[in-house]
């Protein structure tokens, strides 16, 4: 864990330092915000890009805060392995994210409508793919108040969320490839269908549980 959060950390800073150097050559007004068909929809001043660049700066302190003030914290030992995979692709997926965003500052031809989707839905890959070795915590997971009562409902919910973040994954990367605006409105509703569905599931377990009881 510390040689991972030093690897970040130092990559972090190293971004940051890269968009100090980079901002003085960016024109003063740059693109900040871009609409679901890839089109720009927004501007601001070019120091708007230091704010962006300190976020994965700032994402890594969070990850090395959180497995040392969770109350649970001693089951970060546990799915260490699906935490360091996850924290550093989310770091390295932010890092990216942050010099496309300078490259289309810099007039380069970028699709961010491509680009944000297939993003995304791998970093929804990952997590599905190690959701199930996720253990009880307060911050990292599905943490539903009735999965946080009961262990078993807690993997079963876990499990159920590996499945569904993989198919969510998929069809976001879809839309990345079909830049459509079905695709995107398809990707943005199983998200939010599947979290309802989550929720509803994990009440349903620790109902049919709590009645065995």
């Amino acid at each position: 864990m510390k040689k991972r959060n030093i690897l970040l950390l130092i990559l972090s800073v190293l971004s940051l330092a890269g968009q100090f150097i980079l901002l003085p050559k960016m024109p003063d007004t740059i693109p900040i915000h871009w609409n679901a068909a890839g089109e720009i929809d927004g501007y601001g001043s070019k120091y708007v890009s230091l704010i962006l660049a300190a976020v994965p700066l700032l994402i890594t302190g969070l990850f090395i805060l959180i497995p040392r003030i969770d109350p649970r914290r001693q089951n970060y030992q546990k799915h260490n392995k699906a935490y360091s995979i996850f924290c550093v692709f989310a770091v390295l997926l932010f890092i990216g994210f942050v010099w496309i965003t300078n490259a289309a500052a810099m007039g380069w031809p970028v699709s961010m409508e491509r680009i944000v989707p297939v993003g995304i839905g791998l970093l929804f890959l990952v997590i599905g793919n190690y959701m199930p070795q996720i253990r009880s915590n307060y911050t990292f997971g599905i943490k539903t108040p009735w999965a946080l009562e009961s262990p078993y409902v807690w993997r079963k919910t876990h499990a159920a969320g590996g499945v569904l973040f993989c198919i969510c994954g998929i069809v976001m990367i879809a839309a990345g490839i079909i830049t459509t605006k079905w695709m995107a409105t398809l990707s943005i509703a199983l998200i939010i269908i599947s979290v309802i569905g989550l929720y509803l599931y994990s009440w349903l377990l620790f109902r049919k549980e709590s009645k065995k009881a």
